[in-house]
């Protein structure tokens, strides 16, 4: 860790010191030249050991990535796997690779991962969680299409590492709340303008991370002409931000209250689209409910 300017300076300062030759330019005074010198010089230190520091970590981040059979080696390999091409051994037999790279393949775009156990084994089981997509327009990866990756991983993968890569459809968000506004504007654009905040949330969450109701909230406030948001507990149908999720095979569960956070079960959010088994799920418009005041 690279010292202060302070700490490099009064170091200097206390080596000089040793030296009789340097006596006489000895000075209390901090604009001297020779204090002058000493303080630049600790300045151009500090700046030499910053750099060695990001350098160290730079290194590090390298050479943590390039441990095989870490959970970061399989989730960095399924951001590599290429759709439909096959997967051959490095000329020096050291380690797996197609023969050309194609961006346009690489199918997977978001990967994060988990690591689970249970009373039947005793080694942990890494699971790996994929979509496709760019944020904001995410979407599962289909059963057909999670085969040939599955075998992809089984090829690599070190004997013995138990590993599942799922790949579920979106968890529907549904805001469910009382939302005030100016009544300066119509309807219809405030609730324009909540999708868009909302939207906006959904494409700027990290793939796989929390969801914080206080968040959902304060992307529908941050809306134009919307003063105020509020969870009406006697409203019925109940009021709250609520979640459901797709189990492994394609069917939406119950929806459910967060009531302060909650990790998704595919990693990513939408809207409901209202149709198949979201059918019975409002949109964002027909979850909020709008009052002028």
């Amino acid at each position: 860790m690279s010292r202060t300017i302070k700490e490099i300076y009064a170091e200097a300062l206390k080596e000089r010191a040793k030296r009789m030759e340097l006596s006489e330019f000895d000075s209390d005074s901090k604009l001297s030249v020779m204090n002058g010198l000493t303080w630049v010089t600790a300045a151009i230190v500090h700046s030499f050991e910053t750099i060695l520091d990001v350098f160290a970590v730079d290194i590090s981040n390298v050479i943590n990535s390039r441990v095989n059979g870490t959970p970061t080696y399989y989730a960095n390999a399924l951001l590599q796997y290429q759709k439909g091409d096959t997967l051959t051994v490095r000329e020096d037999g050291l380690a797996f690779g197609y023969a050309d790279i194609d961006e346009t393949k690489r199918i997977i775009t978001q990967v994060s991962y988990t690591e689970s156990s249970d009373d039947r084994n005793l080694d942990s089981k890494l699971i790996l969680k994929v979509a496709t997509g760019e944020n904001g327009n995410l979407t599962a990866i289909s059963q057909e299409e999670l085969v040939p990756i599955i075998s992809y991983i089984n090829k690599i993968k070190f004997a013995g590492t138990r590993v599942e890569v799922i790949s579920h459809d979106g968890d529907v968000l549904v805001p469910r709340l009382t939302v005030y506004y100016d009544g300066a504007i119509p309807e219809s654009d405030v609730y324009t303008n909540i999708e868009e905040k909302l939207k906006e949330y959904i494409m700027n969450i990290p793939f796989d991370s929390s969801i914080y109701v206080s968040k959902v909230i304060e992307s529908i406030r941050s809306a134009g002409h919307v003063t105020d948001v509020y969870i009406d507990e006697k409203a019925i149908p109940e009021q709250g931000v609520f979640l459901a999720s797709y189990d492994t095979d394609g069917h939406l569960g119950a929806m459910e209250k967060i009531y302060r956070m909650v990790k998704t079960s595919s990693g990513f959010l939408k809207e409901s689209t209202a149709k198949n088994e979201e059918k019975e799920l409002p949109t964002f418009r027909q979850a909020i409910k709008l009052i002028v005041e």
